[in-house]
């Protein structure tokens, strides 16, 4: 049984699932899960949880990602006047999912970090974003188009970059072997997740469901909020997930807990 994350370079022209289920089938694994949906057009980073690691997705799914793309323009419009509405949706915009979005069609507020114009070839725009989890890329394009009045649509998409993990590190599906794994406790710790570590002496009453008090534990990375989740650890290995509750003595119930 697994307790890794693979690092996959995703082709085009297939599901996220039917990646997953080609890794799922590679490795021989019982179960597997991925962390964030890529069109079937779109290529690039997946992580894929498998077997035990599944249980961890949680905690992968909000994280900032990166991508390279190309933007056509319907009409053409000056270098200077694309850089001013590249700084105009820098920073917090407000987007409305696509029609074809899998959430509802409400107004939300998102974060670009950094929008970069690497290359303009008449109607096509080379582009870089970095940006926060659940920002619609092709949306973006179409905003933008929309700002500058000529009209826009994306026209290629690639996802280089996942917050700590980069698809300069990953593995196509022809490529695919045992150098795609990492140890689960490895990717959570590029994430940087909080911690809690918990005595030894602890570990089977959490395993067997009971709340993490605070004569549980050793010690605690990171200032815990109400809420959130939280890796449950004896030494170096997760045990389980928490949820922070911070009620008296007890600091978080336990939500899933791993088996190796």
């Amino acid at each position: 049984m697994y307790k890794h994350i693979a690092l996959i370079d995703k082709p085009s022209g297939i599901t996220s699932m039917e990646c997953v289920e080609v890794v799922k089938r590679y490795f021989k694994a019982k179960k597997a899960g991925h962390s964030g949906t890529l069109d079937p057009k779109v290529t690039g980073l997946m992580l894929v949880a498998l077997d035990e690691a599944v249980k961890a997705i949680p905690f992968l799914m909000g994280l900032d990602k990166e991508y390279t793309g190309t933007m056509h323009l319907h009409k053409d419009v000056e270098k200077q006047k694309l850089l001013d509405a590249f700084k105009k949706f820098t920073g917090e915009i407000v987007q409305i999912p696509p029609v074809r979005s899998a959430v509802a069609r409400k107004s939300r507020k998102r974060v670009i970090y950094t929008l970069e114009l690497i290359e303009k070839q008449g109607k096509d725009v080379l582009f870089k974003v970095k940006c926060e989890a659940g920002t619609y890329i092709r949306k973006l394009c179409s905003d933008i188009g929309e700002y500058l009045g000529c009209g826009a649509h994306m026209k290629s998409l690639r996802r280089t970059a996942i917050d700590g993990f980069s698809v300069g590190e990953s593995y196509t599906l022809d490529s695919l072997n045992a150098d795609a794994l990492i140890y689960l406790e490895d990717a959570l710790e590029r994430v940087g997740i909080k911690k809690i570590f918990v005595k030894a002496e602890s570990i089977k009453g959490i395993k067997n469901g009971l709340p993490v008090r605070e004569n549980d534990i050793e010690s605690i990375t990171g200032k815990l909020k109400k809420g959130e989740k939280v890796g449950i650890f004896l030494e170096k290995n997760i045990i389980a997930i928490g949820e922070v509750v911070l009620r008296n003595n007890l600091i978080a119930k336990t939500d899933r807990v791993f088996n190796i």
